[in-house]
């Protein structure tokens, strides 16, 4: 290979020390150019310059997905033991409200089931429960044709509750469920306990399963 003596001009062959004209020395120093900063542009997404993100496992989202099929679930156990001694007091609603926390968390272990979380399920399993419990109802009714058996067994229950109560407003009162209105008005009022009852047994179970897991 040939290059121009840096002196004369003069086409000199590669490692000859001097140039053969002007006996200059044809010393080369390599020079090596720094290497400059990578320059960022646009095309660079901003999520490969800073570490990734993890959201956290446990989240106050309901998964709706996981959720409806326990709380259907617990919704149709409470439908079952409102037609049971477990009616009293709202026992089977409470249950109910309480089943569908616990289903839920086996559908969905990362779950942060707080109480406000588990009141909303618990309203949620009322809901179908509620619906459930009169579906039953109007179907045993229809089936049975016992719709008058039925509403005497209500004004049954409502006479023996007047004859506990000996104030004469509550008596008033007692009496007006027992018109056609009135049974209407209850039925309608059981279906509101059964979200709200519900809801309160969901809080419940909730707060309980966090005190556990605190200990």
């Amino acid at each position: 290979m040939e290059y121009p003596c840096h002196q004369c001009g003069t086409t000199v062959q590669e490692g000859i020390a001097f140039c053969p004209q002007c006996n200059a020395p044809q010393i080369r120093v390599a020079v090596t150019q720094p290497l400059s900063p990578p320059v960022l542009t646009d095309a660079v997404e901003a999520s490969s310059l800073s570490p990734p993100y993890f959201p956290s496992p446990l989240t106050t989202r309901i998964d709706w997905s996981r959720a409806w099929p326990a709380v259907a679930l617990a919704g149709l156990i409470a439908a079952v033991l409102m037609m049971t001694p477990l009616a009293v007091f709202g026992l089977g609603m409470l249950i109910g409200g309480s089943l569908s926390v616990v289903f839920y968390r086996r559908r969905n272990p990362v779950a942060n089931i707080t109480p406000w979380v588990g009141f909303r399920l618990g309203m949620a399993s009322g809901v179908t429960g509620g619906g459930i419990f009169a579906l039953l109802l109007a179907a045993g009714t229809v089936l049975l044709n016992a719709w008058g058996q039925v509403r005497q067994k209500i004004i049954e229950l409502i006479e023996e509750a007047a004859a506990r109560n000996p104030d004469p407003q509550a008596r008033e009162v007692m009496e007006f469920f027992k018109t056609e209105q009135g049974i209407a008005l209850l039925i309608v009022s059981t279906l509101v306990a059964f979200v709200i009852f519900s809801g309160l047994g969901g809080a419940l179970c909730a707060l309980l399963l966090r005190r556990k897991e605190r200990q």
